[in-house]
């Protein structure tokens, strides 16, 4: 699974949402709009799912061992 990210437009900082996203699922999602507090600039923020994009998985760290 990989992070959904976003940009804050105050500090322009990128901003993981902590929302998890299937990439191979991802076409199917009906338009979505998501509403966060920003950490970084403390304000609410709205963007359309199609504003954001994909991070890189995290490393499985059971795989490592």
């Amino acid at each position: 699974m990989n992070s959904l990210l976003f940009q804050c437009p105050k500090t322009l900082r990128e901003l993981d949402t902590g929302i998890e996203v299937n990439i191979s699922k991802l076409r199917i999602v009906q338009p979505v709009t998501v509403r966060l507090l920003c950490p970084f600039c403390g304000n609410p923020h709205k963007w359309k799912l199609a504003d954001g994009w994909i991070g890189e998985p995290a490393a499985d760290t059971a795989a490592a061992d």
